[in-house]
This record gives structure tokens, C-alpha cells and sequence, in this order.
């Protein structure tokens, strides 16, 4: 990344130094670039309104626990873009990227005051050891202790997950904030009007009111490609996750969209991202299968259920055929047998899935 978006990410290592003393980091940046900017915005849907946002090309990362709404808000909007969590992303880099509601969600969780207190410190002329009030005054009011080792512990988790979506930035970095989420409270009390404030006077940023960041369709065959492995990532954490399949079943389309011949154009990807997602569509047929026809007052129960038996496994030895020897599905594969196992084992059917279940783990550590 270039000096500018390093500057703020260090402001908050600074944060972590002086509140929770973690070591500042020894990152150096060869090159300048452009401060990173920050927009408010009213609502999500002006990220929809070209006359606000024009950022195809942009990769937007948000925290966590907000990410799953956010995906189905985009959708709904039809905005196109990329969203990432911020374990998703961590890892990961991006030649421009939107940090989207950090300080809004700060702000939800309680660490308002805390945060106000540390961003204030950052104009503090003293050494970063130093946390107990030095007698400076910022915005008219004295610096308080920020020494939260034990009295705001979260907001170290906070600050660590703001400055690992800081740094997924190699070029372009905005910062977007909802003036919603700070509905109700007067101006003065918004974290997020707040901290864009302070980092704007610590001339760390630049406010706009339009972002223009190019369109989907300028991307080459190569980003098609990344940007179609990226979506493959977020659609496997998604199943890790247990999020609705129909929701990570569209993820799989998007990257398979990807690597189309019209975009990226790479047959192998596209085989193997169609493959996969055929394993995860019958390992979840083979799921609900045994929900549906064994699960019986929260528990399994086989009496009178042969026919269906000798259906699952039909199905079983289908899937284990087509995928076993794959080492993209071992997650799969391994899914599969432990359900057999869930089923079958302590039933009279226990003998014959045991030997099936033992081939086939022997057959997963030679893949693995």
C-alpha cells in the first residue's frame, strides 16, 4: 500500500499501542497515493444512486456481523459489488476497497465514548506509553485515561478489526458511514461524524460526497478471474458458516459467471467451481434426505424405513463415486461419512456403513 492509506493505519495501531499495549508495527511504504476519502451517506440504497456512487470496481468490507444483511440489501438494490467480512478478507488485498459501517457498529456495540476518548489521542504530543491525562485539552475537552486493558477490553478487538479492513487497501481506500445508524442521537454524539472529523483534522483524510471508481465491466479477464476465486471463498465460509444454501448456491453463480468465456475465460475454474458445487448441492440433498425420512422426535430411528435405507445409500455411493477422490471436496467428503456415521452406527445397519465409512476415511487420508 502507498504512504497515505498506511498513515491511517497506523493511527489506529497507535490506538492499540498506547490502550492495549500492542507493539506498533515496523510497515514502511515506498510510494505516495491519495488520502483515503470518507462519504456519509443517508442510506444503503445511495450506494445505488449513480449520482453518489459510481464504484464498480470497488470491494467493499464490513464487519462481520453485519455482513450477511448487507449481501441481501446489495442484492436487492442490484449493486454488484463485491462484500467481504472482515475474516473473509483478512489476507486478502484489493486495489480499492470501502469500509462500510465500522464506526457505526462501534458505535451499536456500546464503545462510543472509549472510541471519541483514543481518537482524541491521537493528537496528543506525548509518547504512545503514555495513557493517564496529560492536561492537553482536544475539541475544548481535557483527555481522559484510555488505559482499557481492563475497562474496555472489546474495543482492542474493535480497533484490531478496523485496522485489519484498513490495510486490505493496496491503492484506493474510502471509508462510508450511514448517518442512520446514528438516528436519534444528537450530531455531536456520532462516533461516526466524529471520528471522520478527528481523522480529517490529523489530515488523514479527505471528505467527498461522490466516489466514482470505475464499472464492472472495465475489469480484465485476470480480475475476472480473481474476483471469480474471491466469490468461491466467500461461498465455501458461507457453507462453514450454515448460512441458507440458496445463499450459497448464488454465490457459486457469481463465480461461475466469472470465469464464463465472455469474462474471464477459463474453462478449468469454471469445471472445477460447477463440480464443486454439485458436491455441496447433493452432500445438502443427502442431508435433508436423512432429516427428512430418519429424524424422528429429535433423533434418528430406522424401524420400517429399508426401502428408504437402501435409497440413501444408492445416493451415498453416488456421491462418494463422483467426488472421493477429489482433493478440492475433502471438507465434503468428510461431511458426508460423519452423517453416515450420525445415522448408522448403534443400528442394526451399523456392520455394513462401518465398512463403507472405513474404506472410504482411508481413501480421504490418501486425497488429503
Amino acid at each position: 500500500t502507498h504512504a497515505q492509506n498506511l498513515a491511517i493505519g497506523q493511527a489506529v495501531r497507535s490506538i492499540l499501542a498506547r490502550s492495549f499495549q500492542i507493539p506498533m508495527t515496523r510497515e514502511l511504504a515506498l510510494i505516495d497515493g491519495e488520502l483515503p476519502k470518507t462519504m456519509m451517506i443517508k442510506k444503503i440504497c445511495d450506494l445505488a444512486d449513480a449520482s453518489t456512487f459510481q464504484g464498480g470496481n470497488i470491494v467493499f468490507v464490513a464487519p462481520d456481523e453485519k455482513v450477511h444483511e448487507l449481501r441481501l440489501q446489495f442484492q436487492a438494490l442490484e449493486i454488484h459489488n463485491d462484500v467481504f467480512g472482515v475474516r473473509e478478507a483478512k489476507g486478502l488485498e484489493f486495489d480499492a476497497c470501502a469500509l462500510l459501517g465500522f464506526f457505526g457498529h462501534f458505535d451499536e456495540l456500546g464503545s462510543n465514548d472509549e472510541w471519541q476518548n483514543v481518537l482524541r489521542w491521537l493528537s496528543s504530543s506525548s509518547t504512545t506509553t503514555k495513557t493517564s491525562s496529560t492536561g492537553e485539552k482536544v475539541d475544548g475537552l481535557l483527555l481522559t485515561d484510555c488505559d482499557y486493558r481492563l475497562s474496555a477490553p472489546d474495543v482492542s478487538d474493535e480497533a484490531m478489526m478496523l485496522y485489519t479492513a484498513l490495510t486490505r487497501a493496496r491503492n484506493h481506500l474510502y471509508l462510508i458511514e450511514l448517518e442512520s445508524a446514528s438516528r436519534g442521537k444528537q450530531q455531536s454524539k456520532s462516533l461516526a461524524q466524529f471520528a471522520f472529523r478527528r481523522l480529517k483534522d490529523l489530515g488523514l483524510v479527505k471528505p467527498v460526497s461522490f466516489i466514482k471508481e470505475g464499472q464492472v465491466e472495465e475489469i480484465t479477464p485476470a480480475e475476472h478471474k480473481a474476483r471469480g476465486v474471491l466469490y468461491v471463498t466467500q461461498a465455501l465460509n458461507m457453507s462453514r458458516n450454515m448460512e441458507p444454501f440458496s445463499n450459497v448456491k448464488g454465490k457459486f453463480m457469481e463465480a461461475m459467471s466469472r470465469f464464463a468465456p465472455e469474462k474471464g475465460n477459463d474453462k478449468d475454474l469454471l469445471d472445477k467451481c460447477e463440480k464443486h458445487l454439485d458436491a455441496l448441492t447433493k452432500m445438502h440433498g443427502l442431508m435433508k434426505f436423512a432429516k427428512e425420512k430418519f429424524l424422528r422426535g429429535g433423533a434418528y430411528n430406522l424401524e420400517g424405513r429399508f426401502a428408504e435405507v437402501l435409497e440413501f445409500e444408492q445416493m451415498a455411493s453416488e456421491f462418494f463415486s463422483q467426488f472421493l477422490c477429489d482433493s478440492f471436496l475433502v471438507t465434503e467428503i468428510h461431511a458426508v461419512r460423519l452423517l453416515i456415521e450420525e445415522v448408522f452406527f448403534r443400528t442394526p445397519y451399523e456392520k455394513h456403513f462401518k465398512s463403507i465409512c472405513a474404506t472410504v476415511k482411508e481413501l480421504e487420508q490418501g486425497v488429503v
